[in-house]
């Protein structure tokens, strides 16, 4: 770990990290980080003055970060994704993750405030909900939701342009949590999204890397979304000659399997890839 801890500092231009993660831990990834005594390197490497604060970036079940926490208790911060529409995902666990982060007294970083941005670009019937409460983005409720939460100490924003960093700067510069009011609308908005079955993708692009056929997995999953979402035309035109113009369709997929290997919210990609070709390969 040193020599590539090294390379880092230099490619940054830094003699040290104030906070230093433990990338994407899940089970299988934690093993291997424990064969490699990366996380007594990193604790050496504080020793060190070449990093202040060590932690973990984290997608699995609340069991497994239990048992890291429990592992490695010298570990600072935990980064859990967190969401009003993953907070009681099954899958992700994000309350459960926050649970287990306040349990073991270590503050939590958010990542996927707003979902990849799925909750920003809301569906016409989640919309709704927000727009009777007043002018406010549907980014700022998400935000605030996370913000709001028990033992969080940062939530990390996506931000595109100047616009959308005045409007974060605008409710977290004097922040409130979100009231009854708000909170009735995401619950509202919630039971929107659930209703709508689409695929919980974060556009992490994780799943890409070692795809043989060369497939834009998050892409097309984004398709299907859109399609399920507005049933219009648009999202047959970016499927067709956009995402898999030069090739790569949903239906080149060989079941490998490296893409669900490397998904952190453990998707069932092989057989939603069947369902994206179902949909735009007619």
């Amino acid at each position: 770990m040193r020599p590539f801890f090294e390379s880092q500092l230099k490619i940054c231009g830094v003699d040290y990290f104030d906070f230093y993660l433990m990338h994407a831990q899940s089970k299988d990834v934690f093993t291997h980080f424990k064969r490699c005594r990366a996380y007594e390197q990193a604790f050496e490497l504080k020793k060190e003055g070449k990093i202040r604060h060590v932690g973990l970036s984290f997608h699995d079940s609340a069991a497994v970060l239990d048992q890291i926490l429990t592992e490695y208790p010298q570990v600072e911060f935990v980064q859990i994704q967190l969401n009003y529409v993953d907070y009681e995902d099954p899958s992700v666990q994000s309350r459960k993750c926050l649970e287990v982060c306040n349990k073991h007294g270590k503050p939590a970083i958010v990542m996927e405030p707003v979902k990849g941005g799925n909750l920003v670009n809301l569906p016409a019937g989640a919309k709704k909900h927000f727009e009777a409460l007043g002018s406010a983005s549907p980014a700022s409720y998400a935000i605030r939701f996370a913000a709001g939460c028990k033992g969080v100490f940062m939530v990390l924003s996506g931000m595109s342009n100047m616009e959308q960093m005045r409007d974060n700067l605008s409710y977290m510069k004097d922040f409130k949590p979100l009231d009854e009011r708000e909170m009735q609308a995401v619950s509202q908005v919630c039971a929107v999204f659930k209703g709508m079955n689409l695929i919980p993708c974060t556009a992490c692009r994780y799943c890409t890397a070692g795809c043989p056929q060369k497939i834009s997995i998050p892409d097309l999953f984004a398709c299907l979304n859109t399609k399920n979402i507005y049933h219009d035309w648009n999202a047959n035109f970016y499927y067709n000659e956009v995402h898999t113009k030069t090739g790569g369709k949903a239906s080149a997929c060989i079941a490998c399997g490296k893409c669900e290997k490397a998904c952190p919210q453990h998707l069932p990609i092989r057989n939603l890839l069947k369902d994206v070709a179902k949909e735009f390969e007619k």
